[in-house]
């Protein structure tokens, strides 16, 4: 028998190799899915939503006292402590009320982020606003020194990862307003934000990535350091890797969002459901479709377990709209003045999902075990945790978002895991594409630590593995089920 060699053109067909050796992680995220909320925790959104509209106008010092008086109008008043008993009421907040075991994983992650180590909401996890670690309504370093050095023009391309950071610099301003305030320097500074309320106004004029890019660009000045882990090599990082990994994580997370904000099946908007649930008290509602059943069912649970409450939003509606109210339980969204000018709910649609990727590089990529100078080139500013500062930052957009009363707190949660995904991505595709050992470790947002490493391989690209605290995690749900090893016959 003759043996016969078959070649490559001779063949029927050509197999495309996969299993991830040299593949290209893909960094863009699917359009981000709907969170789905039983009515427990549609009750408890719409009353944190409530909450957080009430302590608008407080002072932020003034929100880890339990003792302090919020006035309603004239004749009503409450403290925290009493805004606190009410939301505890409702069955969300309540273990007792409604046992771990009759809820998904992912519902009772973000139960558990209400929570305190002993299992209660207190003043402190109220204001977390998504950020596990954080436990306190302050106002972040970074955004408190952010600042805007000149006019935006957007319409330029980031420079190169290699560029020098002179190109950086002058991209930064034109992008976001964002830039060095030198010795000398005349910048108009920004007002002082003292409340929530200062903080939800400020946060729809802001370019999201601003507070972030002056916090990096004042910390490379000040002589700021990379973590360990990436010195191995003859490359080293520099300031332009960075940078040009924010603006790729700044892109892709708000497009992400926006795909988001325009498909079709998204949440309704706090304020619809705030006026449908008005409507279903005063039993004026009608029809019976299935998507009324959970408001209807959430309604009912906040006028049971917290009627207090609600008679503080509808008074203070009645105050601040001055007139006769026609509802008992007049809920509408948002507790503004009557002649104010609404918020829109679009102008911060990917600010969250911007300020979670961001934040996540930052942690991860500069050596935050040593205290960072982020203020102005020179100036005698104390140094500070930039870890803990840029989770602040982040925890700070998420509390505006929800005071302002254009989104769920459900929805700062995926928006800001999210972005914490795509600047996974982002390093992975960096760190594999260098080829060469590397290491880093940062803490995510659901407080447990996080460490990568990269080995590299002879040819081609090199491999990055995700850990946690356990042990390897996988970079995305969709490697959860595993390598592919064979992507497609043709």
């Amino acid at each position: 028998m003759t043996s016969t060699q078959t070649t490559d053109s001779e063949r029927p067909f050509r197999v495309i190799e996969g299993g991830g050796a040299c593949a290209v992680p893909q960094v863009d995220l699917a359009p981000l899915t709907v969170p789905e909320m039983s009515a427990a925790e549609l009750a408890a959104e719409m009353a944190e939503i409530f909450a957080m509209s009430l302590l608008r106008k407080q002072r932020l010092a003034d929100l880890q006292d339990p003792h302090c008086k919020v006035r309603v109008d004239a004749a009503i008043s409450f403290t925290l402590h009493e805004l606190l008993c009410e939301l505890r009421s409702l069955a969300w907040y309540d273990a007792g009320q409604l046992p771990a075991r009759d809820l998904s994983a992912t519902a009772q992650e973000r139960r558990s982020l209400r929570w305190n180590g002993e299992g209660q909401l207190t003043l402190n996890t109220l204001f977390r606003g998504g950020v596990a670690s954080m436990g306190a309504a302050r106002l972040s370093a970074l955004w408190q020194a952010d600042h805007a050095v000149a006019d935006r023009d957007p319409a330029q391309r980031p420079p190169h990862n290699e560029a020098p950071m002179s190109a950086w610099l002058e991209w930064c301003g034109r992008h976001s307003g964002a830039g060095l305030c030198m010795p000398g320097d005349i910048v108009m500074p920004e007002p002082r934000l003292q409340s929530l309320d200062d903080m939800a106004e400020r946060l729809h004029h802001l370019q999201p990535a601003r507070p972030f890019h002056n916090a990096t660009l004042a910390a490379l000045a000040n002589g700021a350091t990379f973590d360990g882990g990436l010195c191995h090599g003859d490359t080293p990082w520099r300031g332009g890797r960075l940078m040009s990994l924010m603006a790729q994580a700044e892109g892709r997370a708000t497009r992400a969002t926006l795909m988001q904000a325009r498909a079709p099946g998204r949440l309704p908007r706090p304020g619809v459901t705030a006026a449908r649930m008005t409507v279903w008290l005063a039993r004026e509602e009608r029809g019976d479709a299935p998507s009324s059943a959970s408001v209807r069912a959430a309604a009912d649970e906040l006028a049971a377990a917290s009627p207090n409450l609600l008679h503080w939003v509808s008074r203070t509606n009645a105050s601040l709209r001055q007139k006769q109210q026609r509802f008992q339980n007049s809920l509408f969204l948002p507790l503004v003045e009557a002649d104010r000018q609404y918020m829109m709910a679009s102008d911060c649609a990917p600010h969250l999902a911007v300020a979670g990727a961001m934040a996540t590089l930052m942690k991860a990529v500069f050596d935050t075990a040593r205290p960072v100078h982020c203020e102005g080139v020179g100036t005698q500013g104390s140094a500070m945790d930039l870890a803990q500062e840029a989770d602040m930052l982040v925890a700070n957009m998420s509390l505006a978002r929800v005071v302002s009363g254009g989104y769920h707190p459900v929805e700062n949660l995926r928006d800001l895991r999210a972005g914490e995904m795509i600047a996974l991505h982002l390093l992975r595709d960096m760190l594999e594409a260098d080829n060469r050992p590397a290491t880093l470790d940062f803490t995510a947002f659901d407080g447990k630590p996080r460490h990568i490493v990269a080995q590299p391989r002879q040819f081609g690209r090199g491999v990055a593995k995700l850990y946690g605290e356990s042990g390897p995690l996988p970079w995305s749900q969709q490697e959860a089920c595993g390598p592919k090893h064979l992507m497609a016959i043709v």
